[in-house]
């Protein structure tokens, strides 16, 4: 394969190598972690196993293991998204090998990370929360986790969200349910169950991404690289045992069976991830479109639109139904929206627009420019994806479904850096020139988005944290001026296309 010039100036790294320094990072990020007062991890007994005692309080040797610890996990992050960046460009050159080594490294990195506590959010411990209220009877739609009372599974939860209804579906609330019961009502055992049941949501995505590459002509292997072995899938999705993690596999999943021409298998799995996070219905409107198969007028792919959605939304109904939750958790789709920060797109312009009303004299509507600027984001998100989609021959059908879910998240409420994982994964399957560029960059920053607060980012010796960050900083400038600054190869890591094959069944035949 043809590379630039700059390019193939760089010797590339060895496989093997990338990975065991990428383990190494990993390993870091647990060792920083597991120091007494790391600002990553949750505060309490009951929270893991180990790195979340209280710490030392102010004392020096307290401030002494926090601030290594820090340097350590920011060290760790940074060493992971080298050897990422080297394995991309190492395969690129390459995209005929075999999974096996990507695989295998996959393994080896995620090893240290199932062994950290919950790592830059705290959700988990809302999931164990509104799992106990659903053992208990107490339904997450009506009532709060301060319904609880009190105890381990109450103390653990956000402040935040200590008096918000659950905003996940019935299928999640009831499988939350089940981990909690299987457990024992133990919180420990929770979070293990509720990290494994985002495990089972990676290996979903390390299933179904090779299986799209493959659908458009491109490297499986490159694909599973730039998606399951991306820091911010491992780091945070995995580490954070966010929900996302099994939402995003069975979307995934969904899509891939889809793909190869099992429809309605596809669109149920595309239901159950939106019976964790509704976006997920999103997939079903592409399956839909692909349905048609290459050369449909546009009347019967919206036929197919339609037909797709009314069957997601039914299947959608009968979990809902069995899981006798009800529907109220419609109504909660809003709750994350009760953050409020300048860096969500929307929000900013809403905050924005309010402080100009301020200097109008029309003050005190704050939360109504917020709530209208949110709004025409998610209108302009949505109409944006819908000519994504109608363009989606020339776009590419997963670039436009990749672009659509990431404008969602960018035009949306809030912006949570797991949720940008949403559009990376599928962008990662297509990505080339500026695009993997992109996925390469924001993946690095999103790392890197759970900043402590300042005081905590200094040691107790300011000469020691003069070192410690000149340290870093200067390991991480080395690496991008000999490594990043020469451009990675812009040739596209296409195989040979296979023959257009429609996704919907020949006639006759069921799907």
């Amino acid at each position: 394969m043809p590379v630039t010039d700059r390019s193939r100036m760089l010797r590339p790294v060895p496989l093997r190598t990338a990975g065991a320094i990428g383990l190494a990072g990993s390993a870091t990020v647990l060792f920083g972690v597991a120091l007494p007062g790391s600002p990553f991890t949750a505060r309490g007994t009951e929270a893991w196993f180990f790195g979340t005692s209280p710490g030392s309080g102010p004392s020096i040797v307290g401030a002494d293991h926090r601030f290594a610890g820090l340097l350590l996990v920011y060290g760790g992050i940074a060493v992971m998204l080298g050897s990422w960046f080297e394995m991309v460009r190492t395969l690129r050159r390459s995209p005929d090998s075999g999974l096996g080594a990507p695989i295998a490294i996959a393994v080896a990195w995620a090893a240290p990370i199932l062994a950290m506590p919950p790592l830059f959010s705290r959700d988990v411990y809302s999931y164990a929360a509104q799992g106990e209220m659903v053992q208990r009877g107490i339904n997450p739609y009506s009532r709060t986790p301060s319904a609880l009372g009190g105890g381990p599974f109450l103390r653990l939860v956000d402040p935040m969200w200590r008096h918000v209804p659950a905003p996940y579906g019935p299928a999640w609330e009831r499988l939350s349910g089940w981990v909690v019961g299987a457990s024992g009502h133990d919180v420990l055992a929770s979070l293990v169950g509720f990290r494994l049941v985002a495990l089972v949501g990676i290996a979903l995505i390390a299933w179904g991404v090779p299986v799209l590459a493959e659908s458009v002509g491109r490297s499986g292997t490159v694909a599973f690289t730039l998606a399951v072995l991306n820091p911010l899938v491992l780091l945070v999705l995995l580490g954070g045992a966010h929900n996302d993690a099994l939402m995003l596999g069975l979307l995934v999943a969904g899509c891939a069976v889809a793909r190869r021409h099992h429809v309605f298998v596809g669109l149920v799995l595309c239901a159950m991830a939106a019976e964790v996070k509704v976006p997920a219905l999103i997939g079903a409107v592409f399956i839909g479109w692909w349905w048609s198969g290459p050369g449909s007028d546009w009347r019967r792919r919206a036929a197919h639109v339609v037909g797709a959605v009314l069957f997601g939304a039914v299947v959608m109904v009968a979990i809902g139904a069995v899981s006798g939750l009800g529907w109220r958790w419609l109504s909660g789709l809003s709750n994350p929206g009760v953050v409020v920060s300048w860096l969500d797109p929307a929000t900013a312009v809403g905050l924005l627009v309010s402080r100009g009303a301020d200097g109008l004299g029309l003050s005190g509507h704050q939360a109504g420019f917020v709530q209208g600027a949110r709004a025409v984001g998610l209108g302009l998100a949505a109409v944006t994806s819908l000519g994504l989609l109608v363009r989606s021959r020339r776009v590419g059908d997963l670039s436009a479904l990749g672009w659509s879910l990431l404008l969602f998240v960018v035009l949306g409420p809030v912006v949570w850096p797991w949720y940008e994982t949403w559009g990376f994964v599928f962008l990662a399957v297509v990505a080339e020139g500026w695009v993997l560029r992109l996925v390469l960059a924001l993946s690095a920053v999103a790392c890197f988005a759970d900043v402590p607060a300042a005081h905590l980012l200094a040691g107790p010796d300011p000469v020691a944290t003069g070192v410690g960050w000149f340290v870093l900083a200067a390991g991480v400038t080395a690496y991008g001026v000999t490594r990043l600054l020469p451009s990675l190869p812009s040739a596209p890591f296409r195989r040979q296309p296979a023959p257009p094959r429609p996704v919907s069944s020949p006639p006759g035949r069921t799907t």
